[in-house]
């Protein structure tokens, strides 16, 4: 048996997108929650992202009227992502595309507030099921809002940038479109100052409002520069794992 250091309900290795996702559902259970990050700065390649997430048949489309469903997204899964291997099974991608709406919903309850990028096509919109318009990311957050923990951010800056901001902003003096785009970026950023705010957008905004839901709001830990060293495994299930933290091999 493993004397443990430390006993929670989740243990969340990495803090990106996918990590802090699954710590507010686990926190919106109830449930206690440990979250570690093996370098001294949170966030992960989110962060540094985009920051757009690929949810199909979203909340926010049925409320703009936008034509999707589980079936579509699922042939776009088999004709892009096929089913090889236990990680793309069938009943892992009908498992993602069910949670959607829950992710989406729960997020917004704990505060979080998303937008659609209806221009943002799918990699591959010609192949079956394919769309434009799935894509959801946050609004542009005050990283005021997390104090101190922004300083140990992935993040290179802080922006208020648009997914769909991106690709009209090369056209910004080429074409009306581009140059209203780009006005519109300018005049979000001065209205933020304005207001005494520091707006970050794309993978920044997302990766600090996460931050500021689970790690602030719900009292959730976060232990940095504490990389996973390996799994408990006691008769073939994975119990525990031991995190190398503050000096010392912790066992959770």
């Amino acid at each position: 048996m493993v004397d443990f250091d430390r006993e929670v309900d989740v243990l969340v290795v990495g803090t990106g997108a996918a990590g802090f996702a699954t710590a507010l559902g686990a926190v919106d259970d109830g449930l206690s929650v440990l979250m570690v990050e093996s370098t001294g700065r949170w966030g992960g390649n989110s962060a540094k992202s985009g920051g757009g997430m690929w949810l199909p048949d979203n909340p926010l489309m049925r409320a703009d009227r936008v034509g999707d469903s589980r079936e579509e997204a699922l042939a776009y899964l088999a004709a892009t992502v096929g089913t090889e291997g236990r990680a793309a099974g069938r009943e892992r991608q009908e498992a993602f595309v069910d949670g959607v709406a829950d992710f989406v919903d729960t997020a917004r309850r704990h505060g979080m507030t998303f937008v659609r990028a209806p221009e943002y096509a799918d990699y591959y919109p010609e192949r079956p099921g394919g769309k434009v318009g799935r894509g959801v990311e946050h609004t542009p957050f005050d990283v005021r809002r997390i104090g101190a923990w922004w300083k140990t951010s992935q993040a290179p800056a802080a922006l208020p940038i648009l997914t769909d901001d991106v690709w009209l902003l090369g056209r910004a003096w080429s074409t009306p479109s581009g140059f209203r785009r780009g006005a519109r970026l300018v005049l979000r950023a001065l209205a933020g100052l304005l207001t005494g705010k520091k707006l970050a957008g794309i993978g920044a905004g997302l990766t600090a409002s996460f931050l500021r839901t689970v790690v602030i709001d719900n009292n959730t830990e976060l232990w940095l520069n504490s990389p996973l060293e390996e799994l408990v495994v006691q008769d073939g299930r994975v119990v525990g794992a031991r995190i190398a933290h503050d000096g010392r091999t912790c066992a959770i």
